[in-house]
């Protein structure tokens, strides 16, 4: 993979972790005032707590797959970083 391309490829590995982390971010936000909602309905309407704890694995379940593939774009990102890196380090050394 060439330079320009190892680049493009950086940048918009860049951007598909910067948009996980955001939805993982709203996610987290959502499960938080499902947490919130669940214990003032565990108190009056129990059938409602039920559904919010359904809402809440669902989240978690969507979560955790998002940590997945924001954990596999670190590693793509971290080596192509590294070849990158490898190829500006060679150049340098060719005209050097």
């Amino acid at each position: 993979m060439g330079l320009v391309a190892s680049q493009a490829r950086l940048m918009m590995l860049l951007s598909r972790k910067t948009d996980l982390e955001f939805v993982i971010q709203m996610i987290s936000q959502r499960r938080t005032a499902l947490a919130f909602q669940s214990t003032a309905a565990a108190n009056s309407y129990p059938q409602l707590a039920n559904q919010l704890r359904i809402m809440d694995r669902d989240l978690e379940i969507q979560q955790k797959n998002l940590e997945t593939q924001h954990k596999i774009v670190i590693t793509e990102y971290d080596g192509i970083k590294k070849l990158v890196d490898k190829n500006i380090d060679l150049s340098f050394k060719t005209f050097g």
